[in-house]
């Protein structure tokens, strides 16, 4: 069992002592019912029962994919792999059984759209208390994405804690990992007004410049149609296509937050509730972002905690 060692103030230390949790339904609960967990991620359904078996978790992202989540409460041995595997590939074979289960839901964040007409993908996602050394080697036999979380749980006698780490596989160990990168300029450029996918990436340039000068420690992840800056998993903000043309700011605050917060010459363009972020609109990459400051120091803070 492993400590997790807070030091309050450079004296006081608060020693959490790691909490096994059992069953599996109660990790999976926590996660299915604390969406910012796994951000830019929306939840379908728990318990998706197959013939013969039953998904944990499925869910849909940004990024156009389809999510298997497999939860362990013990470790996580090589028998994943034939199991997870499995899930895909009847995922793979019944895309409508997945479709009607969106359709059917009722609380779809205003911002948030699946295109099922366009080509998308399965990506698995296991997550469990640690994993055999060997798993991480396996799962590039998979002809599908494959992420391999630890979830951990600390408790200081008053409030629980919830530790994530991303483990690299074999295959990432070996080759360069560039998710920075991972849509480029070009790819903007492709499916996107050329003219607004430039300022969009010149702004996504000084918002990184902008975090370096703030000494942050936040990390640069470009996706399909939005470009974010992460504290590890959880997203601080970010900047956002609206369209082929437009795009914008957004920042993981309240709307409680948002409301008292007053930008000179800007908006909000709406609060989206299902994601948990203030939306403004933009007219070109040509802003002060010190304006923004107090909204990028309220995210920072709102997530980070400082």
């Amino acid at each position: 069992m492993a400590n997790l060692i807070l030091i309050k103030n450079k004296k006081e230390i608060v020693n959490m002592n790691e909490v096994e949790v059992h069953p599996e339904e109660v990790i999976e609960k926590t996660i299915f019912e604390t969406k910012d967990i796994l951000p830019d991620v929306f939840l379908l359904k728990r318990q998706l029962q197959l013939p013969r078996d039953r998904i944990d978790l499925i869910g849909l992202d940004k990024d156009n994919n389809i999510l298997i989540i497999e939860i362990k409460d013990e470790l996580v041995e090589e028998s994943i792999i034939p199991q997870v595997l499995n899930y895909a590939i009847w995922v793979e074979g019944h895309p409508d059984s997945i479709k009607s289960i969106w359709l059917t839901q009722k609380n779809h964040p205003e911002d948030f759209s699946f295109d099922w007409d366009k080509p998308y993908n399965i990506k698995i996602i296991v997550i469990g208390p640690s994993f055999q050394p060997s798993v991480q080697k396996s799962v590039n036999k998979i002809n599908y994405p494959v992420d391999l979380i630890e979830f951990k749980k600390f408790n200081d006698g008053k409030h629980d804690y919830i530790f994530l780490n991303k483990l690299i596989t074999e295959e990432e160990k070996i080759k360069p990992v560039n998710t920075t990168r991972e849509y480029s300029l070009e790819f903007y450029k492709q499916h996107r007004n050329p003219e607004s996918a430039e300022q969009f990436w010149t702004l996504a340039n000084r918002i990184e410049k902008y975090i370096k000068e703030k000494g942050w420690n936040l990390k640069r992840s470009n996706a399909s149609f939005y470009v974010s800056f992460k504290y590890g998993f959880p997203i601080v903000f970010g900047i956002v296509f609206l369209g082929t043309r437009s795009f914008g700011l957004f920042f993981k605050v309240s709307k409680n937050t948002v409301n008292k917060i007053k930008i000179p010459g800007y908006n909000l363009h709406r609060y989206e509730d299902g994601w948990n972020q203030a939306l403004y609109k933009l007219e070109s990459d040509k802003i002060d972002l010190k304006k923004f400051d107090s909204l990028f120091e309220a995210a920072y803070k709102n997530i980070v905690g400082k």
